[in-house]
This record gives C-alpha cells, sequence and structure tokens, in this order.
C-alpha cells in the first residue's frame, strides 16, 4: 500500500467492517476529530494515572469543540488551530522519531528536522481539508485501562451520524509519566495502531529507495504539494 500521509485504511478486522475505510492523514487525527462531540461519563476509576489520562484526552476535546465552534475560521486559521492543538496534546517529538523507525538513526539533523516540519504539515493541511467529513463522527467512552505504571488506553465507539461508516473501537494510547504532563502516543482503531502503521509506511518507502532517508523527505514534499494544489482549487 503505498503511503502518502492522507491514505485510507481498509479496517477488516470483524467481518461486518469489510467496507470500512478511515481516513489516514496520521492517527492523531482520527483521535483529535473523531471525538469532536465527546463528552466523557466513564464511571470513577481509583487509578490516578487512569483519571489523568482520561482528563487529558477531555481536556483537549473541550478545547478543540470551543475553538471550532467559530465557523468563520478560515483555512489557514483551522490549519493553526490543529497545529496548537496537536503540539500541546500528543508527544509530537515522540511520534515524529517512532514513525522513522531504525532509519531515524541515520537521519542527518537537517533531515530530521525536515521531516517534522513536512510531516506536521501534512497532519495539519490535512485535518483542516478533512474538517467537514469527520466533523460527523462522535465518540462514546467505554472502559479505560492502565497499562503498567506509565500507559493507560482510554477506549470508546466511534460512531459516524451519517451512517456511512459502520461503529469501530477504538483507544487512545496516553502516557501519564510522573512528574510530566500526559501526552497521547498512539490511537488504536479495531486494535490497529496508527503509528505502527504510518512507521510500516515509512520504511517501506526507505527501502524501496535504497535506505536513503532523503527519499522518505522527498515523498512527503510531493504529498505536501499535492495537498497544497488541492487546497487552491
Amino acid at each position: 500500500m503505498k503511503m502518502n500521509l492522507t491514505v485510507s485504511l481498509q479496517i477488516n478486522a470483524r467481518p461486518e467492517a469489510k467496507n470500512r475505510f478511515f481516513p489516514l492523514p496520521f492517527m492523531p487525527l482520527i483521535a483529535l476529530l473523531a471525538g469532536m462531540m465527546l463528552c466523557l461519563h466513564s464511571p470513577a476509576f481509583g487509578s490516578n494515572n487512569i483519571k489523568r489520562a482520561e482528563a487529558h484526552v477531555a481536556e483537549m476535546i473541550s478545547t478543540v469543540k470551543a475553538k471550532t465552534e467559530d465557523r468563520s475560521l478560515t483555512k489557514e486559521e483551522t490549519v493553526s488551530l490543529f497545529a496548537d492543538i496537536i503540539t500541546e496534546y500528543f508527544d509530537l517529538g515522540g511520534i515524529v522519531r517512532y514513525t522513522a523507525g531504525r532509519y531515524w538513526r541515520i537521519a542527518t539533523d537537517d533531515e530530521r528536522k525536515a521531516y517534522k516540519e513536512l510531516f506536521v504539515a501534512i497532519l495539519t493541511k490535512s485535518a483542516a481539508e478533512q474538517f467537514g467529513q469527520l466533523a460527523q463522527l462522535d465518540f462514546t467512552p467505554t472502559t479505560s485501562r492502565a497499562r503498567g505504571d506509565k500507559l493507560v488506553l482510554v477506549g470508546g465507539i466511534i460512531s459516524d451520524k451519517s451512517g456511512k461508516i459502520p461503529d469501530a473501537a477504538v483507544a487512545w494510547r496516553v502516557t501519564t509519566v510522573a512528574g510530566k504532563p500526559a501526552q497521547i502516543i498512539d490511537i488504536g482503531v479495531e486494535n490497529i495502531s496508527m503509528l505502527k502503521t504510518q512507521q510500516d509506511e515509512n520504511t517501506a518507502i526507505i527501502r524501496r529507495n535504497g535506505g536513503t532517508f532523503s527519499a522518505l523527505i522527498k515523498e512527503l514534499e510531493a504529498r505536501q504539494k499535492s495537498i497544497s494544489g488541492n487546497a487552491s482549487q
């Protein structure tokens, strides 16, 4: 499957989901927009980490809802909004490094900088482009579970108000390291990690081009131009 950061991922973990497609500019986009109408109402948990993770997700959703109620936002303002939200609530540095896989180690400082800038630009522009479509998704919380003492899965169900996409189970993966702010590091959709999916796609591009990190950058540059061109039409 060709990676372009807006590729549609076919999720067929269940028979009834055979024709399900989720837009995938990258995993945080689904996590962000699927919860636009989120109202957390899960039962109180004894674990402080679980409470921290749920509060972090709830705060993110509240911020998004408050800022996007202004329907007069321009495309540029919407892009800026998503850039701020992603920077604030997601472990962007960790996500960028992980999605580059083992090739992050061979990249030069300039290549790392270019990759991060392109990654963020494509993600935020894709979010702005798909806002109208993905705003139709609701998120109903289910159960949150701790994974060790540093990770919490905040679970729920995505449902499409238009009825075009079947319901799907999702789980935010939130780090809850003592002394540090909680941060979202991944989103699982039907038990498929968006973070790992992106890493696999990036790795495939680099391998097809002789193991050069610059090949991934060129791919992203082309994708960025494509998004900008579509936006101007």
